[in-house]
């Protein structure tokens, strides 16, 4: 949207949100089954399923998703991958894998006459119809369909002469209608101001047959746009994902995700350890410099996932994880989500979600803006623990804690001016932090008619935070320069998990298509701009 009219000069700085918290509830109750969040995940109504999902590495959002789903006349049970699909279980019993934000997460079946896309996780399913195809004289076809939005799905076959082989890829394209843009708001525009145009906004997805399963041998090995570059995927004879490359983006650099499995079973009856065949560590490489382990995965003897550490982050705690003789997660504490005590009642997924103690999150459906009137960043004095290296407050190192009010973090943020924070709703009435500046800047702030308004002023406040950094010889909250990657990461997250799901199931799987679009784009941001267009 266009800026705002009225510019404040900033007089203040503000730790307490706390305004806007009602008391905070430690228990949210189950109510009735209607869809609702429910502490750290939502229950959904129409499949009887309760879902949380946890972010483990910002690059490339890795990450995973618990889900309990209810049994007609039995106990509820956690959601099972598909056995073909080891690229997905590589996490253990209950947690299904998100590679490149669950984009991976989806199974073609190609017939004579059509193909299906289907969305593991949540079972939507696309149909593309044949419309076309032609053969090629040194052997191999095309054949062409299309889905009734107008996506469409290319099938190539090519005789590899010196493999004296039949190669098949398969390309889909999403018809990414944005919609007719609001008076006064933004279209998507590249870097010199100038409009891109829809098709280089269509979301593609490149596919082949990787997987170790004949009768479901398709994976996604690529996806992205013209726009902003195309994330790549390899696997192992496995069918595990091997390595993600993420191109580029601004002064990102090219990020290559390398994952390593357990060859042996080392967890005991009485110690947590490796698990043959599941995810052991996940190392990262940025550009030309060093590997660097992000995420590192422990077990029990069962196979169940217990702990989940980052190595790059010395003196943070590793994420827990217990569950019941079903194997649904009761209680956990992670840097996503904080920590939660989860208990069903008879045959219910609808689970009663309990707040450890200082996990703060927003549950009144009204919560006013902060209404304190604190000092003026100038007159605030620096020091202290400024020369933390993440954050200052030292505890509040990660995006989470300020976006989504985790811990008690709350500050000013330098992004084109100085902006107060606010409580900012999304459409599934998550509670979230947000400033009011342009919402979606340089791309639309409802496309397609799906509200990202919100989700975009939470990410404004992110790189706000860390613009920061540039005043901190005079206001010193804010958060490290390297944490970019992860506001980012967690906007994606915020619109797939708690803004598409508003939305009727057959629009989802188009909303978070665009989604991803929205977080590719975002990685070309800096916010070292908005820092420095905000006066001292």
């Amino acid at each position: 949207m266009k800026r705002l009219a009225v510019v404040t000069a900033v007089t203040a700085m503000v730790l307490p949100l706390l305004a806007a918290v009602s008391g905070q509830a430690a228990t949210a109750e189950a109510a009735a089954e209607t869809d609702q969040p429910v502490g750290p995940g939502q229950y959904f109504a129409d499949s009887r399923t309760f879902e949380l999902s946890e972010l483990d590495a910002a690059a490339a959002v890795i990450g995973r998703k618990h889900a309990v789903a209810a049994v007609d006349g039995g106990l509820a049970q956690p959601k099972a991958v598909p056995a073909s699909r080891a690229d997905l279980s590589v996490f253990g019993p209950g947690w299904q894998a998100e590679f490149l934000g669950g984009t991976t997460g989806r199974k073609l079946e190609i017939s004579s006459d059509a193909a299906q896309v289907t969305e593991l996780g949540t079972g939507e399913q696309t149909r593309y119809a044949y419309k076309s195809g032609a053969a090629f004289p040194d052997g191999g076809e095309v054949r062409r369909y299309e889905a009734a939005d107008g996506s469409k799905l290319t099938e190539t076959s090519r005789w590899d002469a010196a493999a004296g082989t039949l190669r098949t890829t398969v390309s889909e394209t999403i018809s990414t209608n944005l919609g007719t843009t609001e008076a006064g708001d933004d279209g998507f525009t590249d870097d010199a101001g100038n409009a891109i145009s829809s098709a280089d906004l269509n979301q593609t997805y490149v596919w082949q047959q990787a997987g170790a399963s004949q009768s479901d041998a398709w994976r996604v090995t690529g996806v992205g746009t013209n726009a902003f570059g195309t994330s790549t995927v390899q696997y192992d004879a496995q069918g595990r994902v091997a390595t993600i490359t993420e191109p580029a983006a601004g002064e990102e650099l090219q990020n290559v995700l390398s994952f390593t499995y357990a060859t042996a079973t080392t967890a005991t009856g009485t110690a947590f350890g490796d698990y043959a065949g599941r995810l052991k560590q996940i190392t990262q490489t940025s550009g030309t410099g060093t590997p660097q382990s992000v995420a590192a995965y422990s077990y029990d003897s069962a196979g169940l996932l217990r702990t989940m550490a980052d190595p790059s982050q010395s003196g943070t705690q590793p994420a827990t994880y217990a569950y019941d003789t079903a194997g649904r997660l009761t209680s956990f504490d992670s840097r996503l989500n904080g920590g939660w005590q989860l208990t069903y009642t008879g045959d219910s997924a609808l689970p009663t979600a309990t707040a450890a103690a200082g996990n703060t999150t927003p549950g009144a459906s009204d919560s006013p803006p902060p209404s304190l009137d604190p000092p003026a960043p100038g007159a605030t004095t620096g020091g202290g623990e400024v020369a933390g290296p993440l954050s200052y407050p030292s505890n509040c190192w990660a995006a989470v804690h300020w976006m989504y009010y985790s811990r008690p973090c709350a500050a000013w943020a330098a992004h084109y001016g100085w902006h107060y924070p606010y409580w900012r709703q999304l459409p599934t009435k998550r509670w979230v932090v947000g400033i009011l500046y342009d919402h979606c800047t340089k791309s639309p702030d409802k496309p397609s008619g799906f509200n990202f308004t919100s989700a975009c002023d939470m990410h404004d406040y992110g790189y706000g935070i860390i613009g920061n950094n540039l005043k901190r010889w005079y206001y010193p909250y804010y958060l490290d320069w390297s944490r970019k990657s992860d506001v980012d990461s967690l906007f994606y997250t915020t619109l797939r998990d708690w803004t598409c799901t508003a939305y009727s199931k057959i629009r989802r799987p188009l909303c978070r298509n665009i989604a991803w679009t929205y977080r590719q784009f975002v990685r070309k941001g800096n916010p070292k701009n908005g820092a420095n267009a905000t006066r001292d």
